[in-house]
C-alpha cells in the first residue's frame, strides 16, 4: 500500500495540520496582542508628552523662547524617558527641540509630519531611522498640529518614542512561539502516529480477513478488542462470515441437487451467460444433438445447427423463442428463454430441447389429410354448387319449398368452398409455394379506407367503429391483398364478437423494430387459457357460437402465416367480458427479397 493511500497516515497528517494551524494562529493572535498593547501604551505616552510640551512650551507664545522652554521642559519632572519632543513651524522647519542645545536643529520630513502640516494628527510605527548620534533605531512617532483662531496650521509638534527594546521584546516573543510551535508539532507526531495506530490496526486485520474470505476461506474471526464503533464493525465482519459460510453451503447442496436433476431430465439443457459463454450441459442435450463433448459458444451453437440468424442472446422482446431444427432423421424443438439478473437486464438465456419427431409425424400427416380433403372435396362441391343453382331457377314444383331448401344447401356449400379455399391456403403456407405480391403501403391512408369498408357492418349492430391516424406517414412494405385479408379477418371478429353499441378503434404504434396496428374493441373478450390457442387450427373460442356466425377455425392461422411470411406477428390481450386488442406488428426492415419463394 502506497503511503499516501494509507489512512494512518492521512489520520496524521490531518492532525498534525489541525494542531499546526491552531498553533500559528493562536502564537499569531498573541504576537499581535502584545503588539497593539505596547503600541496602544506609546501612543497614550506620545499623546500626553505632546499635549505637555503644548501646554507648557506653545501656550506662552513666545516663538523665540520655545527652545529654551523645551529644554527646561526635557529636564524637568515631567518628561517621559526615552521620549524625543520637537516643535516645527508651518513651513516645515524644525524650531526647537529637546535633542539638540541650539540650532541647527534636525529636521523631519517623515509621513506624520507631513500630514500633521495638513492638519491631521498622525502615527509612524516602528520606523527605522538614526538618532542625533547617528545610531539606527526604531521609531514610535507623533506629529500634532497646532492650530491658530482661523484653523490654520501654525505649528507641529513631533515627537517620538524610542521602540528598540519593545521591538526585541516582540522578536524574542516570535521566537519563543516559533519554538513552542515546532515542540508541539514534535509531540504531536508521536501522537498522532499512536492514535492513527489504535485506528488503523483493526482495519487492517479486517481488511486482510475480508481478503482471506474473498479468496474462498470463509473460516475467518477477527478478536473483538473493543465496544466501539470499530469493535461493532468487527462483531458484523464475525457475523457476516458465518452467515456466508452458512449460506455457501446451502448455495453448494442446492446446486449438487439441481445437477442431478439436470443430468437426469429427458429434456436436454444448456444455458449460457449474457456473454454468450457455456456455463451448463447436461447429458441429455448432448444426446439429443449427437455429439459426445458440448464446448460450443451461444454463436458457434446457432451456426453449427443452422439456427435462425436473428436469433440473439436477449432473443425478442417476447419471453422466450421456440425453433424447430433437424439432426439427421430427428426433430428437435429448441426452447430458448431469457433469465435476468435484474429487472430489463438479461443475465443469459437457458436452452431447453425436446425431441419432437413423433409429433412431427404426426403433425405431417394432419397437414398431408386436410390437403388431400381439399382437393378431393373441391371437385363435388362445385357440381353441388351448379345443380343447386339450376334447382333454383324452377326445375322444382314446389317452388316455395324447394327454393327454402336449395338456400341451405347454397350457404353450406358457400361455407364448406371457404373452408376448402382456407386449407388450401394453409397447406401453401406449410409447404412454402406462397408468392407474395410487395408494394408499399401507407399505412394511414390504407386503414381510413378499410374501416370505411367496414363500417357498414358496424352500424348495423350500431357499434362506433373508427381510425386514429399516426402523428407521421407509416410506410410498410407487403403484400395488399394478403394483409388486407388479416386486417379484415380481425376488424370482422371484432365486429361479430362485440355486443351492439360496441367501441371499435384502430390506432398506430412504433419501436425500434416494428410498426404496431392495434385493433381494439370493447366485445365480450377471451379468457384466459384460450388465449394461448387462438392461433391453432380449427380452433374456436366458442365452437357453437363461431359456428352459427359463420366462422371456420382458420381466419387467425392463416393471418397468423401471413404475418409470418413478412416477418412480422400478432398478438393478442384480452380480459374476459371486457374486450380484445389484437396487435399487428410489421416488421420495419421487410424485404421481399428474404423470402423464400417458390419452393
Amino acid at each position: 500500500m502506497k503511503i499516501k493511500e494509507s489512512i494512518k497516515y492521512k489520520l496524521i497528517i490531518m492532525y498534525l495540520g489541525l494542531v499546526l494551524i491552531v498553533m500559528i494562529v493562536s502564537g499569531t493572535y498573541i504576537l499581535l496582542s502584545l503588539q497593539n498593547i505596547e503600541q496602544d501604551k506609546a501612543k497614550t505616552q506620545l499623546e500626553l508628552y505632546t499635549e505637555r510640551i503644548n501646554e507648557q512650551v506653545i501656550s506662552g507664545g513666545d516663538e523665540e523662547k520655545f527652545q529654551e522652554e523645551l529644554l527646561k521642559f526635557s529636564q524637568g519632572g515631567s518628561s517621559i524617558s526615552n521620549t524625543q519632543g520637537n516643535i516645527i513651524n508651518s513651513k516645515g522647519n524644525t524650531i526647537a527641540s529637546t535633542t539638540v542645545v541650539e540650532p541647527p536643529f534636525p529636521q523631519y520630513r517623515n509621513a506624520s509630519v507631513i500630514s500633521a502640516l495638513s492638519g491631521t494628527e498622525s502615527f509612524d510605527m516602528f520606523k527605522r531611522s538614526t538618532d542625533t548620534s547617528g545610531l539606527a533605531k526604531y521609531w514610535i512617532s507623533y506629529a500634532s498640529p497646532v492650530k491658530d483662531a482661523e484653523g490654520n496650521v501654525k505649528y507641529v509638534i513631533f515627537s517620538r518614542i524610542d521602540a528598540s527594546d519593545i521591538k526585541a521584546g516582540l522578536e524574542q516573543t516570535r521566537k519563543s512561539i516559533i519554538i513552542a510551535v515546532l515542540l508541539a508539532f514534535s509531540l504531536t507526531i508521536v501522537m498522532g502516529y499512536v492514535f492513527a495506530k489504535t485506528i488503523t490496526g483493526p482495519i487492517l486485520e479486517l481488511t486482510s480477513k475480508a481478503k482471506a474470505l474473498a479468496g474462498g476461506n470463509l473460516n475467518q474471526q477477527v478478536v473483538v478488542k473493543s465496544k466501539d464503533e470499530i469493535g461493532q464493525l468487527t462483531v458484523s465482519f464475525n457475523n457476516m462470515a458465518q452467515e456466508l459460510d452458512k449460506n455457501i453451503k446451502i448455495i453448494s447442496n442446492e446446486k449438487n441437487k439441481l445437477e442431478i436433476i439436470l443430468h437426469n431430465m429427458s429434456d436436454g439443457v444448456i444455458s449460457y451467460d449474457s456473454l454468450g459463454n457455456l456455463i451448463h450441459v447436461n447429458s441429455a442435450a448432448m444426446d439429443m444433438l449427437e455429439v459426445s463433448e458440448f464446448n460450443m459458444s451461444f454463436t458457434d451453437f446457432i451456426k453449427e445447427f443452422n439456427l435462425s440468424e436473428s436469433l440473439y442472446i436477449n432473443v425478442t422482446s417476447e419471453n422466450s423463442k421456440k425453433i424447430t431444427f433437424p439432426i439427421g432423421k430427428k426433430f428437435i424443438t429448441a426452447n430458448f428463454t431469457p433469465y435476468y439478473r435484474e429487472e430489463d437486464v438479461i443475465d443469459g438465456i437457458v436452452v431447453v430441447l425436446q425431441d419432437i419427431t413423433e409429433a412431427k409425424k404426426l403433425d405431417d400427416m394432419r397437414k398431408e389429410f386436410v390437403a388431400n380433403v381439399s382437393h378431393e372435396l373441391r371437385t363435388p362441391l362445385t357440381t353441388v354448387k351448379s345443380y343447386t343453382e339450376t334447382l333454383m331457377d324452377g326445375a322444382v314444383e314446389d317452388i316455395e319449398i324447394a327454393m327454402e331448401f336449395l338456400g341451405i344447401i347454397n350457404s353450406e356449400a358457400d361455407r364448406m368452398s371457404f373452408l376448402v379455399h382456407d386449407l388450401l391456403q394453409l397447406s401453401r403456407f406449410d409447404n412454402k409455394q406462397i408468392v407474395l405480391s410487395v408494394s408499399e403501403i401507407e399505412l394511414n391512408r390504407y386503414m381510413t379506407e378499410i374501416v370505411k369498408q367496414n363500417k357498414i357492418h358496424a352500424d348495423a349492430k350500431e357499434q362506433n367503429l373508427y381510425f386514429i391516424p399516426y402523428k407521421n406517414d407509416v410506410y410498410i412494405k407487403g403484400d395488399r391483398d394478403r394483409i388486407t385479408q388479416v386486417v379484415n379477418n380481425i376488424i370482422t371478429n371484432a365486429i361479430k364478437y362485440s355486443y351492439e353499441k360496441a367501441e371499435i378503434k384502430a390506432f398506430i404504434d412504433e419501436d425500434a423494430n416494428y410498426y404496431k396496428l392495434t385493433i381494439k374493441d370493447t366485445g365480450m373478450g377471451i379468457q384466459k387459457e384460450d388465449i394461448s390457442r387462438i392461433f391453432e387450427r380449427f380452433y374456436r373460442v366458442d365452437k357453437a357460437r363461431s359456428r352459427a356466425m359463420g366462422g371456420t377455425g382458420l381466419g387467425l392461422a392463416i393471418a397468423k402465416e401471413i404475418m409470418e411470411i413478412h416477418k412480422g406477428k400478432i398478438t393478442v390481450e384480452s380480459e374476459y367480458g371486457k374486450g380484445t386488442a389484437m396487435t399487428i406488428w410489421f416488421n420495419k426492415k421487410f424485404d421481399e427479397n428474404s423470402i423464400e419463394k417458390d419452393i
